[in-house]
């Protein structure tokens, strides 16, 4: 995968607004004062933060990479 499939993949009108505003989302909850479990507890408090942003992730990794081979499939269509 490449920044230009991630690029391609928040431009994309056909990708959900709910979608791409993910990645914005967990970021919040990363920095928000407020979450499941506070940060002022040394240590266990950031691993909450740390899974959300970490499942996130892995879940926008996937779609941009399925986004990014349908877009490849779509521009060379099979003989």
């Amino acid at each position: 995968m490449k920044l230009q499939d991630v690029s391609r993949y928040f431009r994309d009108g056909q990708v959900s607004l709910a979608k791409k505003s993910l990645a914005f989302l967990a970021a919040l909850y990363g920095v928000m004062p407020l979450d499941a479990i506070p940060d002022v507890l040394p240590m266990v408090g950031w691993l909450d933060d740390v899974g959300v942003i970490a499942a996130v992730t892995a879940y926008i990794w996937r779609d941009v990479k399925k986004h990014a081979a349908a877009r490849l499939a779509s521009s060379n269509p099979a003989r």
